[in-house]
């Protein structure tokens, strides 16, 4: 005796499989999101946490190093009178100072910052972030005019011995790490500003984050 089945099996039909892949789209791209999410919130946490400890080995370098300090806010060592943001981690010999708070590793006043004779300053490369500690001078420009009436100009640099900064110069492809520490600027006590920490020009567009620690 033969049993007959007259069902016929179906497929997908092509909708339906079209449906299926924008569901699994959709879900994948919700899955990545929050995977970057979560990325840029661990980064900003741990940036912020390097500042801290970043500050409190500036501090005993300070207070070890005072007789190293000019009156205009500029640092001595050996036979080299500069700014502190141009001496490189390895001349100022801060990795014993951040050893001792669990900061060894980070990447602080990299030799790679170009030294802009214009300015004074360290101009901040971008590709690659890293910590600085900065005196926090301002650039302030002048001008006069010559005997035909033509403007020429000249920048003096200040520096503010009390006023130094500890800091973090994000890369390109930080904008959302930048994003997540904006909502903790209070909480944490950082703000944005230049990559020279200017402080006549501090705004939220800027690229690197702060820290006041004199």
């Amino acid at each position: 005796m033969k049993i007959r089945f007259n069902a016929r099996r179906k497929g997908m039909t092509l909708a339906g499989m079209m449906i299926v892949i924008a569901v699994i789209a959709v879900l994948a791209t919700m899955m990545m999101y929050s995977s970057t999410e979560a990325i840029a919130t661990a980064k900003a946490t741990q940036i912020i946490a390097n500042l801290q400890i970043l500050k409190r080995a500036t501090i005993a370098w300070y207070v070890d190093n005072r007789d190293k300090v000019q009156p205009d806010g500029r640092v001595k060592i050996g036979d080299i009178t500069q700014p502190i943001q141009q001496f490189t981690d390895e001349q100022l010999k801060l990795a014993s100072y951040l050893s001792h708070l669990s900061g060894t590793g980070l990447n602080v006043n990299k030799s790679t910052a170009k030294y802009d004779s214009n300015t004074g300053n360290s101009n901040t490369n971008l590709k690659e972030g890293y910590y600085r500690i900065c005196d926090g001078g301002t650039v302030k420009t002048a001008v006069s005019f010559d005997v035909n009436g033509k403007a020429t100009h000249w920048k003096e640099t200040e520096y503010h011995r009390n006023r130094w900064y500890v800091g973090y110069a994000f890369k390109a492809d930080e904008g959302l790490v930048r994003e997540k520490i904006k909502g903790r600027l209070e909480s944490a006590g950082v703000f944005f500003g230049t990559a020279d920490a200017h402080e006549d020009t501090y705004n939220d567009n800027s690229a690197a984050v702060w820290m006041r620690v004199l």
